[in-house]
C-alpha cells in the first residue's frame, strides 16, 4: 500500500463521505473488472472515463461527491490504487469510530468459542474504548491454543508460541 493511497483515503474520510457510500462504490468498482481496465488505461481520454464513471455509478445511485472523487483519482492517475484507497478508508474510519478489527486463529474449531471469549476479554483490557470485531479461523499447525492479530500486533497464546518462548529462555536467545 502506497502513501498516496493512504493520503487519498484520508482526503475521502475528511470529505465526510459515509462508509456506506464508500462501500457501495467499492463494491461496484471491485466487481467490474472492465471498469477497472478502462479507468486505469492511459490511452483512454479523461472525458471518456468521466462519462463512463457517470453512467456506471448512476446505476447504483452513487453520491455525486463519491463520483467526483473517483474522477479526481482518474485525473491524478490513482485509479489503479482504488482497492488500496478503499481499504485505507475503512481502517481510518474504524479508528475514528473506535472499532478494532481482530483475527482469532485457533488450533481447533472445538475451542473457538472459549478462545473467542478469552480473546475478547484480553483485547478489551488492552483497548478499553474500542468495539471489538473478531473474525475466527482455524490453523491446526498451532497444536493448541490461539493467536490474536490486532492493530499490527500479534498476541501468541498458542502451544507452538509458548514452546518457542521456553526455548528462547532455556537457550538464552
Amino acid at each position: 500500500m502506497t502513501q498516496a493511497a493512504v493520503n487519498n483515503a484520508i482526503v475521502l474520510h475528511r470529505l465526510s463521505v459515509s462508509r456506506e457510500d464508500v462501500r457501495r462504490a467499492d463494491e461496484l468498482y471491485s466487481k467490474t473488472s472492465e471498469l477497472q481496465k478502462i479507468l486505469t488505461n492511459p490511452e483512454i481520454p479523461l472525458a471518456k472515463k468521466y462519462d463512463i464513471i457517470d453512467k456506471v455509478f448512476a446505476l447504483d445511485d452513487t453520491k455525486e461527491l463519491m463520483k467526483n472523487f473517483i474522477k479526481e483519482m482518474c485525473k491524478l492517475g490513482y485509479c489503479d490504487e482504488m482497492r488500496d484507497i478503499f481499504d485505507s478508508y475503512y481502517r481510518i474510519d474504524d479508528e475514528a469510530n473506535h472499532i478494532l478489527k481482530a483475527e482469532l486463529i485457533s488450533a481447533d474449531s472445538r475451542d473457538e468459542d472459549d478462545n473467542a471469549k478469552q480473546a475478547q476479554d484480553f483485547l478489551k483490557s488492552r483497548y478499553p474504548d474500542y468495539t471489538i470485531e473478531l473474525t475466527k479461523t482455524v490453523d491446526a499447525d498451532l497444536l493448541g491454543g490461539y493467536v490474536i492479530r490486532a492493530h499490527h500486533k500479534e498476541y501468541d497464546r498458542s502451544f507452538e508460541g509458548r514452546f518457542c518462548q521456553l526455548e528462547r529462555k532455556l537457550t538464552g536467545r
